[in-house]
């Protein structure tokens, strides 16, 4: 195969995982943005409308860890080809849901095979793409990745607003054909390991683990985080977690390779990925609300706001890749994160006389940060990575994300809530609580959540030092990192 060949076949790869990693996520963000539009027509109450997301992230995060398995089992491309075929089925089931409680039970569905899509593909990227394109590969990766959710509320809006909400559901039907028919053409076959059983008690500890600790964070703030139902939730997800770490760590065949924490650049860009998680949150999470409940903002405005944002966000994730190999990976990473704390900072100092000229401005510093600092964590954390355990190193990156983006919103939830609450109370000094005096203790408690997003990411910053030190320069070969971290 000549080098124009070659280059054509790259892009066909990125095309077939492009498509079918954009709608899956994309498919998070519309949906939420229709939550108003789904309870009117199917007639349900606020609690159970929630489930349609709720289940939604419950499904991803439960069935993450076992992707490594079925992948190393029978092929990451058999097992990407099947979850978007389950992906587009369960896609047309939620557009003719009948009720509520068909519809959350079809988004329970579908999150299960969203949830195998991300880390299929990710390991897809290290196993079909040639070495030294893999860091271009990761930066297409990661613009699926983060520029879906980003227009997800501005083409959820537009979908919502002129077609209903079942138009979200039914956009994903030509992105998910295409998406296989690209993957069946041009994705090459991997070798499968034929030794290895199961680990059912692995599988079992891991799904109920991870189901206890997302319900205790994403319904904590509802069940109160230290009543009894609350209690039981992360008693149950952090002894079954404990135990599932033993097992892997004791199996013979473990469901999810733990020991691959041993590669420490692994286990130190983890630990910044999951922080970067935690600022991406809090603004996909505080932002909205501060719009539509402060500024009066639709939800179509909202998302047009974070559009600008978006698409610069791809040209530096773009730009990130093509630095890789001339550049250590750590500066732009660096870079990227400083943006994105100076940004989150920014965001603690709104008002009720904010401009959109402000909000727009800073959500391009943070949106042009992830760019540069998502594609170059996830590179260096896998460069450490022996190829054979890049499945295992993908369900464990996308399952913690996941994990962590349920705590950041139900951390986030709680300390705006409280923060709220105290505000009001301090404002209203024994007086009679005014519509004005909820709005200013709003946006006051949303500032203070600003900064606790700001201080974590922060956090982020010591850790990129050691990597950096712990790192050599940008090698784009993978077989010459495996000894890298350890």
């Amino acid at each position: 195969m000549n080098a124009k060949q070659g280059n054509t076949r790259f892009w066909f790869v990125i095309l077939a995982i492009f498509f079918g990693n954009f709608s899956s996520i994309l498919n998070s963000g519309t949906v939420a943005v229709a939550l108003p539009f789904i309870m009117k027509d199917l007639h349900a109450d606020l609690n159970d409308t929630q489930w349609v997301t709720t289940g939604f992230m419950l499904a991803m995060g439960s069935i993450a860890p076992i992707v490594g398995y079925v992948g190393d089992k029978i092929s990451y491309k058999r097992l990407y080809m099947f979850s978007l075929v389950g992906f587009l089925f369960t896609s047309i089931l939620c557009g003719f849901s009948w009720n509520i409680g068909s519809l959350i039970f079809f988004r329970i569905l579908q999150g299960l095979f969203c949830g195998a899509i991300l880390p299929a593909t990710l390991t897809i990227v290290y196993q079909a793409v040639p070495a030294e394109k893999q860091a271009l590969g990761i930066s297409l990766w990661s613009v699926a990745s983060m520029f879906a959710p980003a227009i997800g509320p501005t083409l959820g809006g537009l979908l919502t607003e002129y077609y209903g909400w079942k138009a979200i559901f039914f956009m994903n039907i030509p992105l998910a054909i295409l998406a296989i028919i690209l993957a069946a053409r041009y994705l090459p076959m991997q070798q499968v390991k034929k030794s290895g059983s199961l680990d059912y008690v692995g599988l079992i500890t891991v799904v109920i683990g991870s189901t206890s600790l997302m319900m205790y964070f994403t319904q904590g703030n509802k069940i109160g985080w230290g009543s009894g139902l609350g209690l039981m939730w992360i008693s149950l997800g952090v002894i079954s977690i404990a135990g599932f770490i033993w097992r892997e760590l004791t199996a013979q065949s473990p469901l999810l390779n733990l020991r691959i924490f041993k590669y420490t650049t692994f286990t130190f860009g983890i630990i910044v990925n999951c922080i970067m998680t935690i600022g991406l949150y809090a603004g996909a999470f505080l932002l909205p609300i501060f719009m539509e409940n402060a500024l009066g903002s639709s939800s179509l405005t909202v998302g047009l706001a974070m559009l600008p944002g978006a698409l610069l966000m791809i040209c530096a994730s773009l730009l990130s890749g093509r630095l890789h190999g001339k550049i250590n990976p750590v500066y732009p990473l660096l870079g990227g994160v400083i943006l994105l704390v100076i940004a989150t900072l920014a965001f603690s100092h709104l008002s009720m006389t904010t401009s959109y000229t402000f909000i727009i401005g800073w959500m391009i510093c943070r949106y042009v940060g992830l760019g540069f600092s998502s594609p170059n964590i996830m590179t260096l954390s896998m460069s450490a990575i022996p190829r054979e355990s890049t499945g295992h190193a993908s369900a464990i990156t996308n399952w913690l994300r996941q994990v962590i983006a349920s705590l950041a919103i139900g951390i986030f939830s709680t300390i705006y809530s409280v923060k709220t609450q105290s505000h009001l109370t301090q404002l209203s000094a024994g007086g009679s609580v005014k519509a004005s005096l909820q709005e200013a203790a709003s946006v006051l408690a949303m500032n203070d959540t600003f900064m606790v997003a700001c201080i974590v990411t922060i956090v982020a910053i010591p850790f990129i030092f050691i990597l950096s030190s712990r790192s050599k320069p940008a090698v784009p070969a993978v077989s010459k990192t495996h000894s890298q971290g350890k």
